[in-house]
């Protein structure tokens, strides 16, 4: 008599992908990147090691994996919050929705000021190579809707655009260090931080000559789909 042996094949884990995405970035707030392992992602996800290269290449591949889907869903916030605002919303209001959507995300606050602590020499290799447009474009609006709010007659033109950006940004790479410098503070405190610099620059970036509201509406809105382009660039492969 013969026996014809039937192979069933392994049922699939469901949301593999997003489970290894969640185990490591457990493992990175709580452990650092340069302190996990391949091994370490997949028993905390409940897998075999195997699988987890089924999903990505390497260990650089989960870091980057982790970081892009960290970047959308902080977008995703920015582009909600701008949505769902009463007219057009000026830069003031724009810039508190990304340090607040920011400030909330340990690991995004790693990755904006480079906390290597934490993320390790991959998020420099991951920045600095092919991925690296991706990452900077994170903020790179920012420039474009200055530019149109200045046509607008909300921002003051006779302000360098690339000026208005580099205070912004240091501003915010001083306010995610404030904690370690200036000792530990609340979020409630470093929210109202926020909304205080966003009006002060509102205040002092604003322009002398009448609003074109037109003007200020097509900026917001080639804000959002600005960042809906963004969007589509983090989406997961």
């Amino acid at each position: 008599m013969v026996t014809t042996e039937v192979l069933v094949p392994r049922p699939l884990v469901p949301d593999r992908r997003a489970r290894i995405l969640d185990a490591a970035r457990d493992l990175i707030l709580e452990n650092g990147w340069p302190r996990t392992t391949v091994a370490d992602v997949a028993a905390r996800a409940g897998i075999g090691k195997g699988a987890v290269y089924l999903e990505l290449p390497d260990k650089a591949a989960i870091l980057d994996a982790v970081l892009r889907r960290s970047t959308r869903d902080l977008t995703a916030e920015v582009r909600r919050r701008v949505v769902e605002a009463d007219g057009p919303v000026d830069l003031p209001a724009v810039y508190r929705f990304g340090m607040e959507a920011l400030l909330a995300d340990p690991l995004m606050r790693a990755l904006y000021v480079g906390d290597a602590s934490l993320l390790g020499d991959h998020v420099r290799d991951v920045a600095g190579g092919a991925g690296g447009d991706r990452y900077a474009e994170r903020f790179g609006w920012l420039a474009e809707y200055v530019a149109r709010l200045q046509d607008a007659g909300v921002v003051d033109p006779a302000v360098p655009t690339e000026g208005v950006v580099r205070v912004l940004g240091i501003f915010g790479v001083g306010l995610v260090h404030a904690p370690g410098t200036l000792g530990a503070t609340s979020d409630d405190a470093l929210r109202a931080a926020v909304a205080l610099f966003a009006d002060l620059v509102g205040r002092g970036l604003a322009a002398d000559r009448p609003v074109d509201p037109e003007a200020a509406r097509a900026a917001q809105l080639g804000l959002l789909a600005r960042l809906d382009r963004q969007l589509d660039l983090l989406e997961e492969p």
